[in-house]
């Protein structure tokens, strides 16, 4: 079989006597012999067993957890500029095929500097088998110890090292997801790249944890970077589930990233972009979309944290945040303070019912911007942002495949693309962050 091109989601795109087959483990332009896992109406999954004529972009996996099944990063055997032209496609097809724009112009993908160690944040959990690491891919109750990681940084993983060492001396259980029985559940490691601080976080069930100090100390003796030791405890089933209570066992209950000349305190559970690089462009790129505001009103809808917000108060007379997370509406509040911000202010609600009171109580904004989750905004916030009839909506997107749907809302009401920019925030993954400046005409 042979494999065209790279899909949203990760697999390679082929064709079977005309069915599509999407092919996991493939590269672009290579022929295949696959394995079928699953057949649905319109497509069938399946999985390489064997490469016929590989592709020119296939390279050898630089992390050896890929043959562990390692949920991590997928994209390791596609060198990475054919990674960042998948993406740019994917884009670009999304945009075409999913919202009927056929003859957008779509800017050159944008790129970190380094296709590996960028993220400031990760998780990793634990297991009975005495392990500490990353999920296998789509398996939520089965673990990749882990050895070595070349997404976030080397101080990472030696943390990772310490934290199940100590488990395993001190023989503390393990969190079973398929019992529920067990103490240590989760390990996250936060670095703030522009600051040089780092934050560790173990989530344990509630209980006694006699030896909390002695893993602070462990913690700060294996990295001296780290300023920040906190335990999080949950009994919820889930892992996504918030933190019940959070303890501090070693310096500060934050650390400190900068974006520009803004400053924002992370705590354990803050929201914030997972690349600081990526921060920083998704950053400039708003400003430059959302020159229109300079000197007015603007709404930044979805505004987490206010990463967005704060930088939009120094273009505009007024920036107004919109987040359903009142944890995260409080944190952004703190960053406006410390900042010395106060054209900002920030609604917490629901952006369905907290917009047409803002446009009721503020006027209609010369730009809104958003930045829905991956699930998009859907049609009736764009109903509604079509409606207010602002100048020009720029929509930061993290998932193309709901982008196209929701900007296919606002072409009902005149609204045309203006300027689209992928931009790469996620290399050896499928994921790829879109902003789209969008003009009422």
């Amino acid at each position: 079989m042979r494999v065209d091109r790279l899909a949203y989601g990760g697999a390679g795109v082929g064709r079977l006597d005309g069915f599509v087959v999407f092919v996991e483990g493939a590269a672009p332009e290579e022929t295949v012999r696959a394995r079928i896992r699953r057949v649905r109406r319109r497509h069938a999954e399946a999985v390489v067993a064997a490469v016929e004529a590989a592709s020119p972009a296939r390279i050898e996996p630089r992390c050896p957890h890929v043959r562990d099944d390692c949920g991590g990063c997928r994209w390791q055997h596609v060198a990475y500029p054919a990674q960042a032209q998948a993406k740019a496609a994917i884009v670009r097809e999304s945009l075409a095929h999913l919202g009927g724009f056929g003859d957008v112009p779509v800017a050159p993908i944008l790129t970190p500097p380094e296709p590996w160690y960028y993220r400031n944040k990760m998780e990793f959990s634990f297991h009975p088998d005495g392990v500490l690491g990353l999920h296998r891919h789509g398996a939520w109750d089965r673990i990749v110890s882990l050895q070595t990681c070349f997404l976030q940084s080397p101080r990472a993983v030696a943390l990772v090292h310490a934290a199940r060492a100590f488990a395993l001396e001190h023989g503390l259980s393990l969190y079973d997801p398929r019992t529920r029985q067990g103490f240590l559940r989760r390990l996250v490691v936060r670095e703030g790249r522009r600051t040089g601080e780092t934050m560790v976080v173990l989530v344990t069930r509630s209980g006694p944890f006699p030896q909390a100090q002695a893993f602070a100390e462990r913690m700060v003796a294996t990295d001296p970077s780290v300023v920040s030791v906190v335990r999080g405890t949950s009994d919820a089933p889930s892992d996504g589930a918030p933190l019940e209570a959070v303890e501090v066992l070693h310096g500060r209950e934050a650390i400190a990233e900068r974006v520009g000349e803004l400053t924002f305190r992370i705590g354990p559970e803050t929201f914030f972009q997972t690349s600081t690089w990526g921060a920083e462009r998704l950053t400039d790129l708003v400003l430059r979309f959302a020159e229109p505001a300079r000197g007015g009103l603007v709404f930044d809808l979805y505004c987490g944290v206010g990463t967005f917000t704060l930088a939009l108060a120094r273009l505009a007379r007024h920036a107004a945040g919109v987040e359903v997370a009142s944890a995260a509406v409080e944190a952004a509040r703190q960053n406006a303070a410390h900042n010395g911000i106060g054209n900002a202010t920030f609604h917490a609600g629901d952006v369905r019912l907290v917009l047409p009171a803002l446009l009721e109580q503020l006027g209609t904004p010369q730009v809104i911007v958003l930045d829905p989750p991956r699930a998009g905004a859907g049609a009736r916030v764009m109903r509604k942002i079509g409606r207010a009839g602002v100048l020009r909506v720029v929509y930061v997107s993290c998932n193309p495949t709901t982008l196209a749907p929701d900007l296919r809302e606002l072409a009902a009401f005149g609204y045309r693309i203006a300027a689209v920019q992928p931009v790469d925030l996620f290399p050896q993954t499928y994921h790829v962050e879109t902003v789209v400046a969008l003009d009422r005409t």
